[in-house]
């Protein structure tokens, strides 16, 4: 690893070839595979319309009708499901409703909206285009269109694609999994009473949560005391788990207690943002002969927050078999100033507001300190400032919308 320190887009394209992807593969059915790194390409069996069809509630006709300004004679219906089965004639017209096939000889759809009707025969009152309110067969995917890549962590839309083009199955990596432990004597677990000098351990369950909601399979390590013995025994316990990554938050730094940055193998990826000064990384096999990556977090709840999202939380997609990338930086406008210590990038949490304009800006919110987890509760993104000093109200900042990292 790089001795200096790193941007998160540096550091991950380091990671990412330093820690090869899960090789492992199973097929699930389509419905279940939401959360799950696509393992092969999709591609359609069928035509997406599979048939010409109305886009609208109207009236299935031949446009050359239109230009003798008679009336129509209504001649059928047609649902979706339920064709019309017979042919559309010189001065008639079939009723037809969204989805249902186009009848044979009908060229164009008006909207209901756009005609008279009195009893069993039709009058258009607008002019209309041929070929209108009419969805083509294969228009928007034809046959055998590569339509999700391999390495796409699928979501509910790309699960209804697939569906759609006939696949009732999908070849996925199987569920990571990663170990979640906290390290440090002075933490504890509610409801136990709280002894002196200790606080109740916040990062494993905002870890837990935000591992759980990118679709691994999660195990509980528990908290870790400050000993090199503890922490060995720790990743002993992983390994015998078959884990496939172990996430530690605390332990990460340089001071005497830090049993994460002490242990064997363990290297150190220093990143130019605050808070959090990088993260610890190291690669071990786990009892199956699988490797194992440890990834070790600061231990204050927002520094563990911004480092894991910034680059661990990309760095595990990458080894579940997804495509990996920080995430998106949105340039708003700011709503203030701003001054920040210059050298390193400062992620500060941040409320969406309205500019005088309507426009949307984000506004820094007050208390920015990096052990302050009630903030990340209050903001809705992660805004960067730096490495330059001063920023005037109105100028361009990179925004990490918090819905965006779920």
């Amino acid at each position: 690893m790089a001795g200096n320190e790193l941007t998160p887009d540096q550091a991950l394209e380091e990671l990412v070839r330093w820690a090869a992807p899960i090789g492992d593969v199973e097929t699930v059915a389509a419905c279940d595979a939401a959360g799950r790194a696509l393992a092969e390409d999709v591609a359609a069996t069928v035509e997406l319309p599979a048939f010409d069809n109305s886009a609208m509630d109207g009236y299935a006709l031949r446009l050359e009708d239109l230009r003798t300004g008679h009336w129509l004679h209504e001649i059928g219906r047609a649902n979706a499901g339920h064709p019309h089965a017979g042919r559309v004639e010189t001065g008639t017209c079939v009723r037809i409703m969204t989805g249902a096939p186009v009848p044979e000889g009908a060229d164009t759809v008006v909207m209901r909206e756009d005609v008279s009707v009195d009893g069993g025969t039709v009058r258009v009152e607008q002019a209309q285009q041929r070929g209108a309110n009419i969805r083509r067969r294969g228009e928007h995917i034809a046959l055998g269109d590569l339509v999700l890549r391999a390495g796409r962590r699928l979501r509910a839309a790309d699960v209804a694609l697939a569906t759609a083009v006939g696949a009732a199955q999908l070849t996925v990596r199987r569920r990571l999994r990663v170990g979640v432990v906290s390290t440090g004597d002075e933490l504890a677990d509610p409801p136990q009473s709280l002894p002196a000098a200790a606080s109740f351990d916040a990062n494993r369950p905002l870890l837990r949560a935000s591992l759980g909601r990118l679709g691994f399979d999660v195990q509980d390590l528990g908290i870790c005391r400050d000993t090199p013995e503890a922490f060995a025994a720790t990743l002993d316990r992983a390994r015998r788990s078959r884990l496939d990554a172990v996430v530690a938050s605390g332990g990460a730094a340089q001071g005497d207690a830090d049993v994460v940055r002490a242990a064997s193998g363990v290297r150190f990826v220093a990143l130019n943002v605050r808070p959090g000064r990088g993260i610890a990384v190291a690669r071990m096999d786990n009892v199956a002969g699988v490797p194992m990556v440890l990834l070790g977090l600061p231990g204050n709840a927002v520094a563990a927050f911004v480092v894991f999202h910034l680059l661990a939380r990309p760095l595990l997609l990458h080894l579940a078999g997804a495509e990996a990338a920080v995430p998106l930086h949105i340039p708003l406008p700011l709503a203030g100033e701003a001054r920040v210590r210059g050298g390193r990038v400062d992620y500060r949490r941040a409320r969406f507001v309205s500019g005088n304009d309507g426009g949307l800006r984000v506004q820094p919110l007050r208390d920015q300190g990096s052990a302050m987890l009630r903030t990340v509760t209050e903001a809705d993104a992660l805004i960067a400032l730096g490495p330059r000093e001063t920023y005037a109200d109105g100028d361009l900042v990179g925004t990490v919308p918090l819905a965006l990292l779920d």
